[in-house]
């Protein structure tokens, strides 16, 4: 049955049929009252449970944990008969990131049925006729459908995802428009299990990770082909746009990118009070509290979505705003993090003028199997994008009027120790060493940047 949280709202409970005789309206009315909550809301009935006999007929067997009966037709298989205990796991870590108290959903219980011939669970009477069309899974109160997968890890990231809707329906009373209610299934669905232990919300750090999840390879993919998408289109999705596969690697990204970035992850994991708003308010009232930084944080989605991969670090990718000032006539120093991404010099740069960029310093751009040294010219013993890794790269951008299309950011100029470079475009001068985004956690060090005009 499909709870109606507006019953309240949609229930006249004084325009019974006028038919209905004096008692026998008292008694509708006492078995409504019955089923609803405190606040007027339908309660869901428990539904009977299937009838043995009928499951071990249709080849269905029954797994069952604290929180999750599982229903299915997979051969046993330990990575299959753990999943209700996968199930358990993560209920703890939903009531952490929603900030619901575990003990409320001590006695919370839900079935699932995962399938491999849909057609038993139909027979069986566990898969209703009225359910929509669904790619993978589907979740309705506290009942989750999802088909078998060709791999395990995919197999559980469906379970997680599922399940982290019932969560949030059921405990946060919502789960918000689209791109937030499917992107955050996604991002706390994608995950690590490891020697029985459960981590939700992993940013996978590899390919091997998570066979059959895919999202990555969606997203580039679609930028391949011309078809990046910008924050606010996103958030535009509606109810129909996940019926394809694309949308889900887009929302993966989205909430992936807003809940790791330092100037958004507050606010992000605020909307979890406002998911009952399923309509565009929800995602322009995000916009408004970022407020004036939102400009910047276009620009870092920007180039995460260029760069994403495997791995890719938001928290140290991410530009810091500095206040910028003209460049001396003697010239200034700057200091680079060889464990940062792009990073403000505060310095402005005129259009047409030349400028010399020199650098020194040693600093570490790997430390497996034993410290890797570099200097400002890039070790020559790994490249990255054509170049030395740990190599000094420069570009130049001008915020106040920041043009449509690729960020000059996307396509930095080679600096290394000694550079003498004319800017043809005036800006901010930002600075980094030539890494992977996912490289950036095992360096160390800085390096001293001077930038003299000429």
């Amino acid at each position: 049955m499909k709870v109606n949280r507006n019953v309240d709202r949609n229930v006249d409970r004084d325009r019974l049929p006028v038919r209905v005789g004096g008692w026998w309206k008292s008694a509708c009315l006492a078995v409504l009252m019955l089923a609803l909550g405190p606040a007027g809301r339908l309660i869901a009935q428990p539904a009977q449970p299937p009838d043995a006999a009928r499951l071990a007929a249709a080849g269905i067997r029954v797994l069952s944990g604290r929180h999750l009966t599982l229903y299915t037709d997979v051969a046993v298989d330990p990575a299959v008969d753990e999943l209700p205990g996968v199930f358990d796991a993560a209920v703890p870590q939903w009531c952490e990131y929603f900030g619901v108290p575990l003990e409320k959903v001590a006695e919370w219980r839900l079935s699932g049925c995962l399938m491999r011939q849909s057609e038993r669970f139909s027979g069986a009477g566990l898969l209703p006729a009225d359910l929509p069309p669904f790619l993978h899974g589907y979740q309705r109160g506290d009942q989750l459908w999802w088909n078998e997968q060709p791999t395990e890890y995919y197999r559980r990231h469906l379970l997680l995802h599922e399940g982290t809707h019932a969560f949030m329906k059921r405990w946060l009373g919502g789960a918000g428009p689209p791109w937030y209610m499917e992107g955050t299934a996604e991002l706390l669905g994608t995950h690590r299990w490891r020697d029985g232990q459960l981590e939700l919300g992993v940013f996978p750090g590899t390919k091997e990770e998570t066979p059959g999840w895919g999202r990555i390879k969606i997203v580039r993919d679609e930028l391949a082909a011309g078809r990046g998408m910008l924050l606010t289109r996103i958030m535009g999705y509606d109810q129909r746009a996940h019926l394809r596969n694309e949308p889900y690697g887009w929302c993966w990204a989205a909430t992936a990118f807003l809940d790791r970035h330092p100037a958004t992850q507050a606010a992000f994991r605020e909307l979890r009070s406002q998911v009952a708003d399923e309509g565009l308010d929800f995602s322009r009232r995000f916009v408004e509290q970022i407020g004036p930084a939102w400009s910047a944080i276009q620009h870092d989605w920007q180039l995460f979505v260029l760069e994403l991969d495997y791995g890719y670090d938001v928290p140290r990718m991410a530009i810091d705003a500095r206040p910028v000032r003209d460049v001396p006539a003697d010239g200034a120093l700057v200091r680079v993090a060889a464990d940062r991404g792009w990073q403000s010099s505060g310095l402005r740069l005129e259009a047409g003028r030349t400028y010399r960029i020199t650098a020194s310093g040693r600093y570490q751009v790997h430390h497996l199997p034993e410290p890797w040294w570099c200097e400002p010219g890039g070790v020559t013993i790994r490249y990255v994008s054509g170049r030395p890794l740990g190599m000094l790269l420069a570009a130049v951008r001008d915020e106040q009027q920041a043009r449509p299309g690729l960020s000059p950011l996307a396509a930095p100029q080679p600096i290394g120790l000694d550079h003498t470079w004319q800017i043809p475009e005036g800006g901010t001068l930002y600075l980094k060493i030539n890494d992977r985004p996912s490289g950036l956690a095992d360096n160390a060090g800085q390096l001293t940047v001077r930038v003299v005009p000429q």
